[in-house]
């Protein structure tokens, strides 16, 4: 992925992702992460630094838990 490759919320990210790798989320979690590190994934704020694997991992659990994200597979 290039720096023109954002995306515009990182909901969108994580569903494509799940989408992409089956609902792996060892997959998905990585691939997020990495697209956090190269500045892809758009951020309000990250007041407590908290790094983009762990990030990706809150995020994950978040979707399932409100039903915005469904595991497939």
């Amino acid at each position: 992925m290039n720096r023109e490759s954002r995306y515009g919320k990182q909901r969108e990210l994580m569903r494509s992702l799940c989408g992409k790798h089956g609902g792996d989320a060892l997959k998905v979690c990585e691939e997020y992460a990495a697209a956090d590190r190269q500045g892809l994934v758009p951020h309000k704020s990250n007041r407590n630094n908290v790094p983009p694997e762990q990030y990706a991992v809150s995020l994950w659990y978040d979707g399932l838990k409100r039903g915005w994200l469904n595991k497939v597979g």
